[in-house]
């Protein structure tokens, strides 16, 4: 029922046994009609009140407003039967909604029970157990098989085999090695691994799943919007056809039966039903949608406004290509580069850290470094030292210009940083870095326009010639580039105002106005800010750009679900109201066909729940 929650089913079972007793009265003693008339006043309440909240404080007419037309139609025409029918279908309809709602907290309860209460941490080079509220950021932990990872992290050594469907919602296991990310709450199958903490408590990705879906299930009010415009619609359509029976035939029963056929709790209760289901299927693929509105947004946006960094690409420099000096072996190259890199917090050396990790294992410390901000590090390691930078590193190194003149010009040219190696002052190769695409990015944009996205443009404060290379790349034929939030704002009202209904995808503090102005916000929720988490509507926590159109399409199938019960409703009160006109069906009679059609555009909509 619109803007209301169950918290617990107490009240209605006592209801629905008051008006089955009283029934059962009834038919000893017909005479009495008392009873009958307690329980239904009783059973109505709820729907009387919140209808009038609605109409008082809101100024619109909901679905309660219809169903509060049925049922005072049968008080005052002294229908006593019918209301308490009425009655009777609403408590039921509650029953069902409460039990919709509650699957969000059993989902929420099946979530937590995934996180383990304890791990294990290396500290000084011995394993010491600790309770997982304890582990911070930066911690070491070793994670076994068959355990799972405790907090959000990369893989510092070793490799497994990763169960991630608590996440990701793929039943495929994940290969992890040295570099990769992995999700707290997910299981290690196979393998052993050392993790570097990096996001735990509230941070960590299970916490935040947890907490966005019980946002998800507080917002009310969203899901019962369309129920609400069919009231609007279809309300003063009964009232007129109700009226004009009545002034046409001036047969009382009949006019009341009309009524009675056409209440509408089944749509009040259909559709958050299909809703729910459809968030539900999302949940279980990484994507939390904050409320039911959003399908419906969904279901008819055909323009996508895309950004570039963190979104289509993964936000951090990676190494693209390296160059490696002939007599140089690769082991040498890169376990030089992977020491002097070790403990440098800039984002060239973090990438080149990363990549060597995962080439030659366990890196030593080194003995002695030095960062050069903005140039590079100069360290030592045993006998040899190890000079990693751009051009500015020579002049602290004591390296000639000569060393590195007319090398890998080809190379450097293909990305956006750069950075030489010498091992004692002696050229051994060169990284080129860049940030580059996701690899399932030009699929999803492939399968984006499949689906009928019309309009797919990508928004960048990076510099023009990077954003066409991207655009190019994944075969986006639109985008902005040098654009600072306030023109992401500014623009995509602009797109709004050519094409209609826009989606943002984001995952930056950059793009947290867009994504709140869009018709639908979606965050990139594993690498996203907590700014742009809060301010979408939607949230894709595997950072795979692939669930966009598995969202949509999830909209379009929701809202397909929706017309198909509105279609059931219309053409079953078709024939409630031939039998009505027919002279088959008296009110008690019309009562009592609504609520066995009730059932109809319930069973529709649980569709939803079965199918995959």
């Amino acid at each position: 029922m619109a803007a209301k929650i169950i918290a617990s089913p107490i009240r209605e079972f006592i209801l629905i046994a008051l008006i089955a007793g009283a029934f059962s009265f009834s038919y000893f003693f017909p005479d009495y009609r008392l009873p009958v008339l307690l329980a239904a006043l009783l059973g109505s309440l709820a729907t009387f009140w919140q209808a009038f909240r609605v109409l008082l404080f809101e100024r619109r007419v909901s679905i309660e407003t219809f169903n509060s037309a049925a049922l005072i139609v049968s008080f005052v025409t002294a229908e006593f039967s019918s209301a308490a029918f009425i009655a009777l279908m609403l408590l039921f309809a509650e029953l069902l909604e409460w039990n919709t709602r509650t699957r969000s907290s059993r989902a929420i309860e099946e979530l937590l029970k995934l996180k383990p209460l304890k791990a294990f941490r290396e500290k000084g080079g011995e394993k010491e157990e600790v309770l997982a509220e304890d582990i911070e950021k930066g911690d070491v932990i070793v994670v076994e098989s068959g355990s799972r990872i405790p907090v959000d992290g990369v893989v510092i050594f070793g490799g497994a085999s990763v169960n991630e469907s608590s996440v990701t919602g793929e039943s495929l296991p994940a290969q992890k090695t040295i570099g990769d990310k992995v999700f707290g709450s997910t299981l290690n199958e196979s393998g052993i691994l050392k993790v570097r903490a990096e996001r735990v408590g509230k941070e960590s990705t299970l916490e935040r799943m947890v907490e966005l879906m019980k946002k998800a299930a507080e917002n009310k009010s969203r899901p019962e919007k369309i129920a609400d415009k069919f009231a609007a619609l279809f309300l003063p359509v009964v009232a007129l056809a109700g009226a004009a029976t009545y002034f046409l035939s001036g047969n009382v029963s009949m006019t009341v039966a009309i009524f009675l056929v056409a209440c509408a709790d089944d749509i009040a209760v259909a559709i958050p039903l299909a809703m729910t289901a459809a968030i539900g299927r999302a949940a279980k693929r990484g994507v939390i949608i904050k409320g039911g509105e959003w399908l419906d947004v969904l279901s008819k946006m055909r323009t996508l406004v895309l950004d570039k960094t963190g979104t289509l690409t993964y936000g951090v420099f990676s190494v693209r290509d390296v160059k490696i000096e002939p007599g140089v072996s690769e082991n040498e190259f890169w376990q030089s580069a992977a020491v002097a890199e070790k403990f440098s917090e800039h984002a060239v050396a973090r990438a080149i850290f990363r990549e060597a990790m995962k080439r030659v294992g366990e890196i030593p410390d080194p003995d002695e470094f030095k960062v050069y901000g903005g140039s590079g590090v100069i360290a030592k390691h045993g006998n040899n030292e190890i000079v990693i930078g751009d051009e500015s590193i020579l002049v602290p190194a004591g390296i000639s210009e000569s060393a590195i003149k007319d090398k890998y010009k080809d190379l450097f040219a293909a990305g956006r940083a750069k950075a030489y190696a010498f091992l004692n002052k002696k050229l051994i190769g060169a990284f080129v870095l860049d940030d580059i695409p996701r690899p399932e990015a030009a699929e999803s944009v492939k399968k984006l326009t499949d689906i009928g996205v019309k309009r797919i443009i990508m928004f960048t404060g990076d510099n023009p010639r990077v954003a066409a290379d991207v655009a190019r790349a994944l075969g986006i034929k639109e985008f902005r580039a040098s654009m600072s939030p306030e023109e992401k704002l500014l623009a995509l009202e602009a797109v709004e105002e050519e094409s209609g209904p826009v989606g943002m995808v984001g995952d930056g503090i950059n793009d947290a106005p867009a994504l709140a102005r869009a018709n639908i916000g979606i965050a990139m929720g594993g690498t996203g800010t907590a700014v742009a988490v809060e301010a979408a509507d939607a949230i894709i926590l595997p950072d795979d750009l692939g669930r966009i159109s598995e969202i949509i399409l999830l909209g379009r199938k929701t809202l397909s679900v929706i017309k198909g019960d509105i279609v059931i409703w219309f053409f079953s009160n078709a024939i409630g109201f031939a039998l009505v006109f027919s002279g088959v069906f008296g009110p008690a009679l019309a009562a009592f066909y609504n609520f066995i059609t009730d059932f109809l555009p319930l069973i529709n909509s649980a569709r939803l729940f079965r199918e995959k």
